[in-house]
């Protein structure tokens, strides 16, 4: 996967805050009796209830559900942001991303939900070439499931120069490359500090050429999430109360096998909400400068 699982993270969504109230009540005592040389005794006047102790404020709940938003999974929400090295000032963004949630689509067998995260046509010479690449989740009862994603690349060439090519050259070409998760990774998006999910899968790499499958292999794959717990976060957007979750791919088996990891912090509060503010790999930091987040 495109290592902006960030990017392409992505979430995804359910609100779990728990709430508490400490109230102070008081109750006073009464009492009235007969005795002796007839004089009655007084009742006893009731303890003056003391005065009502400030509420504390409720506590805000520390598990993930909060960052991820069940929104991101509906048809139309779009969310576009880009990106700089941390202290970059104005020099201008080194990262743009933007994902705009489609509908269901036959992917690796299954028919997850697909979200579109770059698509753009352009001029090669005399031919003009669209690339759309999308990723494939979904959300299924409270977990989030990644099935992997696709890059397609079609070519029309220009009816003057096909004369000039090969009897038989198609004028249209299709190739499609992609990445399946089999079975896909599912996390769950409420999870407590520290807690660490892992899940054994495999990654299947295959090209279709004008809908023809042209190769396809299949290697060993491990999926760990650990979420890290929340943690306050400065941003160009604001300041955010987070989830800081850390995703680790491992592709391949014994010494040949090859690590990726991903750091996220994502917002758990705020028009933002379940939206990736930070990432972070091997290779670079991104924070976040500029947000258009339209959710359905």
């Amino acid at each position: 996967m495109k290592k902006t699982i960030a990017n392409n993270l992505p979430r995804l969504r359910l609100i779990a805050i728990a709430t508490a109230a400490v109230a102070i009540s008081a109750c006073g005592g009464g009492g009235g009796g007969g005795g002796g040389g007839g004089f009655p005794i007084l009742p006893i006047a009731p303890t003056p209830a003391p005065a009502p102790a400030s509420q504390p404020p409720a506590p805000v709940a520390d598990n993930s559900a909060p960052c991820f938003n069940e929104a991101d999974f509906r048809e139309g929400t779009t969310v576009e942001f880009e990106g700089a090295k941390p202290g970059a000032g104005a020099e201008p963004a080194s990262f743009h991303r933007k994902s705009v949630t489609e509908g269901r689509e036959v992917f690796g067998g299954a028919n997850p939900i697909a979200f579109n995260v770059e698509s753009q046509t352009v001029r090669i010479m005399r031919a003009t070439q669209t690339t759309v690449k999308k990723e494939y989740k979904d959300l299924v009862g409270g977990n989030i499931l990644l099935y992997g994603k696709s890059t397609a690349y079609t070519q029309t060439i220009d009816p003057e120069l096909v004369a000039s090519l090969p009897v038989g050259f198609p004028r249209d070409q299709a190739t499609t490359f992609s990445q399946t998760f089999e079975p896909p990774f599912s996390f769950p998006v409420d999870m407590k500090p520290g807690q660490v999910v892992s899940q054994k899968s495999s990654v299947t790499k295959s090209t279709v050429f004008n809908g023809r499958s042209e190769s396809a292999t299949s290697i060993p794959a491990t999926g760990e999430l650990t979420y890290q717990g929340r943690e306050k976060l400065e941003t160009p957007l604001g300041t955010f109360d987070t989830c800081k979750l850390s995703l680790k791919i491992t592709v391949g088996a014994s010494v040949i096998s090859k690590d990726t990891t991903q750091e996220l912090w994502l917002a758990a509060e705020g028009p933002y909400r379940g939206q990736l503010l930070k990432g972070s790999d091997a290779k670079s930091t991104k924070l976040v400068t500029k947000m258009t987040y339209s959710p359905k």
